[in-house]
């Protein structure tokens, strides 16, 4: 179904280096007698066969050791990704330590680290708003990069808990091609291409396409998805120093009946009130016309330039048009299953249809300092981003059963009726930010590394109704905030010249629409302050084939709104809550053959001051288990015959999750999740794969929701078989 009437070009090709994956200037064992070597061309392949990536663009805006980045960060490569048979953001997510992962619809995640939603980025372009947007195929990305805890430097605004980075695929300097099939439990059946390399003016111009079509069922009755992704780069040596890149990307993705979770039983005075309802998991609880359509259009373009004396210069564009039909049913909010009929008394049904556009812009220069006899470097730039969604709606038009007031039967949910989509209500919401930022890494003496920085940000936002609402509506001011700034400090030292210790201050901001009382009537709260301490200790062993990381930190969340019990309507800025916790992580080849990634996660969150006295000392964030333990290890004997077959086995374990439920009596105990993997190189280009997950079918709810919906039991055991080649 095509959900666009146009598609908007976007002619400004600006651009950027190929900072994609890995294999730059400084290696991750880099100590700081080895920072005078000169920028090495960027090799994407570099780590495309490894678990452990040495650099990462995440900590600052050019490619800098992981080493040296003052923060948690974790890295998805491309070899990971094909290893498990990861296809989509959520998927990539859900194996990055730290990070928890439930599903909303079947089609996007809702992905929470440290307390908080995850904000996402694209080569380093903010995307504000993103944490639960429908995203791209992983066809498109070379790896994915995770940094824990505020990015508020060069984000601007967002959320406390961390940022994604998606690093585009690019341009191959060698001719190659890839094609992939697979076919999996539930009717999944995927493929994908990939082929690039130089295009002519001897190597100067390269480019490449990627593409991938699925076609799927899902564990849970009469849902179905249907998805095609295209992707094309273009990257052109204008001169020696100088890259200009443009890139488009397309996506049309469309879910039927897609299930978001199950409701619970719900009768006062029952004994199975508020608990999980005794139904499969294949059972889906929504109409057959329930529809999810994201169809979405990516304009990208970098222009990057590297001068003799190692500065570069680098801008880069980006321009995503979505959107999004969303049509549904579901029972009630506040309503559950009673366990005495086994019916609902009422299903909501809604619809909408509404397109986003992110536009975003990045400039920046970075280089070399030398001062006092040592070598520093200095970033500095300046960001744009605007999103605007418009979209119209159908109220929602309620259902209680036939006879009316008789309420709808679980097993009748398929066949309630869909009502007339007529439009009877339209918004416009438009944000917009922009900062300068600034960051100095600076070698203090030998082995010890300040990294020092701020931003300066203006953010603002406004919202309107729009036809065909009755009445449309003037814009009306909404979250603002001028001259916000945020700084960032850290301290690096180099232990050996393979292990660093460090510590770390960042912030970010959230403006609030809520008012405070004035004498002249209310004025909006001052933006809330995420602000994060961190120590650590990372370190690269085995000639840098194994990258292991300690980190404790503490999240304070100031200025939330308040009840002011002395003027009715008005907030004070005094609440306050905390996260803190403790993440580990072990990740690259300590044996010949031997491949892994082991995780753990510890995180409590509390209340410190709350309008609500009851809440104070209560945990804010329930969506989280306090423990989690996420492990994958592959192996491949090296003695030649047998270095044609590999195997593999996950796990994933976590304490209890409370989600949305009642303790002790709708919770999710302590679980663990096994994965079973394996594969056989045919020829030296052909190789079959099979995953099995959840292999011993553990049932568990992997999200726990409201009374009415989003009780989402974890996938039963599955089982995808795979084959790729490469030419």
């Amino acid at each position: 179904m095509a959900c666009f009437t146009t598609a908007r070009l976007i002619t400004a090709s600006l651009t950027c280096a190929l900072m994609a994956t890995t294999g730059l200037a400084r290696t991750a064992t880099a100590g700081p007698d080895d920072r005078d070597a000169p920028i090495n061309p960027i090799v994407v392949e570099a780590t495309k066969y490894s678990y452990a990536a040495k650099t990462v663009t995440i900590g600052g805006k050019e490619p800098v050791s992981v080493l040296e980045v003052p923060n948690s960060v974790s890295v998805i490569t491309q070899q990971r990704m094909q290893d498990q048979n990861l296809v989509t953001m959520v998927d990539a997510l859900a194996q990055v330590p730290g990070l928890h992962v439930s599903t909303w619809d079947g089609l996007i995640g809702q992905i929470r680290s440290r307390g908080y939603l995850l904000d996402v980025s694209y080569d380093g372009i903010p995307a504000y708003n993103s944490g639960q947007a429908q995203d791209f195929d992983l066809i498109v990305y070379e790896q994915v990069e995770v940094l824990r805890g505020p990015a508020g430097i060069f984000k601007g605004s967002g959320q406390p808990g961390g940022t994604a980075n998606f690093v585009r695929k690019r341009g191959l300097a060698e001719s190659a091609a890839s094609f992939a099939a697979s076919v999996g439990t539930w009717n999944n059946y995927r493929m994908e291409g990939d082929v690039g390399g130089p295009l002519g003016l001897d190597g100067r111009l390269r480019g490449r396409i990627a593409g991938s079509y699925l076609d799927r069922d899902f564990y849970t009755d009469r849902s179905h998805e249907e998805k095609v992704v295209a992707y094309g780069v273009l990257d052109f040596d204008v001169t020696e120093r100088t890259t200009a890149s443009a890139m488009v990307t397309y996506q049309d993705d469309r879910g039927e009946a897609m299930s978001m979770g199950l409701a619970n039983y719900l009768l006062p005075g029952n004994p199975l009130h508020n608990q999980f309802i005794d139904v499969p998991r294949s059972t889906n609880q929504y109409p057959d016309w329930n529809l999810n359509v994201y169809e979405t259009i990516e304009y990208s373009g970098d222009l990057r330039h590297a001068f003799a004396n190692e500065w570069v210069v680098r801008g880069k564009l980006t321009y995503r048009d979505q959107n999004k039909i969303f049509t549904d049913g579901f029972p009630t909010p506040g309503t559950g299953l009673n366990p005495v009929t086994n019916r609902f008394s009422s299903y909501n049904r809604r619809s909408n249809d509404g397109t986003t556009e992110r536009t975003g812009v990045d400039l920046y220069a970075s280089g070399p300092l030398h001062l006092f006899g040592r070598k520093h470097t200095l970033t500095f730039g300046y960001a744009w981003e605007l999103y605007d969604f418009a979209g119209v709606s159908l109220n929602n038009t309620p259902y209680t059963g036939s006879p009316a007031g008789s309420g709808i039967a679980l097993e009748d949910a398929a066949n309630v009726p869909m009502p007339a989509l007529n439009y009877n209500n339209g918004s416009q919401s438009v944000t917009e930010q922009d900062g300068f930022y600034g960051q100095g890494r600076f070698e203090l003496f030998d082995g010890l590394i300040a990294v020092a920085g701020v931003r300066v940000s203006d953010f603002e936002s406004k919202s309107r109704t729009i036809a065909p609402n009755p009445a449309p509506t003037n814009y009306v001011r909404g979250a603002n905030a001028k001259n916000e700034v945020t700084p960032y400090g850290g301290l690096v030292y180099y232990l050996r010249p393979n292990i660093t210790v460090y510590g770390s201050y960042s912030d970010i901001f959230i403006p609030q629409t809520a008012l405070k009382w004035t004498s002249s009537g209310g004025t909006p709260l001052d933006p809330r302050i995420g602000k994060q301490i961190e120590v650590g200790i990372k370190g690269a062993f085995l000639d840098e084939a194994l990258m292991a990381s300690l980190a404790a930190y503490n999240t304070r969340d100031v200025n939330r709104s308040f009840t002011d019990t002395a003027h009715p309507g008005f907030f004070l800025q005094l609440g306050e809550v905390e996260v803190e916790g403790v993440d580990a992580e072990l990740t690259g080849r300590p044996y010949p053959g031997l491949d892994l990634s082991i995780g753990y996660s510890f995180i409590q969150t509390q209340y410190l001051k709350n309008s609500t006295a009851s809440l104070v000392g209560q945990a804010f964030d329930t969506w989280e288990p306090r423990h989690s333990l996420k492990f994958f290890a592959k192996y491949r004997p090296t003695t030649p015959g047998w270095d044609r077959a590999w195997g593999a086995i996950g796990v994933q374990a976590q304490s209890t999750l409370l989600g949305g439920g009642v303790a002790d009596v709708r919770e999710q105990e302590a679980y663990a999740v096994f994965s079973l993997h394996g594969g056989y190189s045919l020829t030296a280009n052909t190789a079959l794969s099979v995953s099995v997950n959840n292999l011993f079918d553990k049932v568990y709810y992997a999200r726990v929701g409201g009374p009415n919906t989003y009780n989402t039991f974890g996938d039963p055991r599955n089982v995808t078989l795979s084959m790729r080649t490469r030419f």
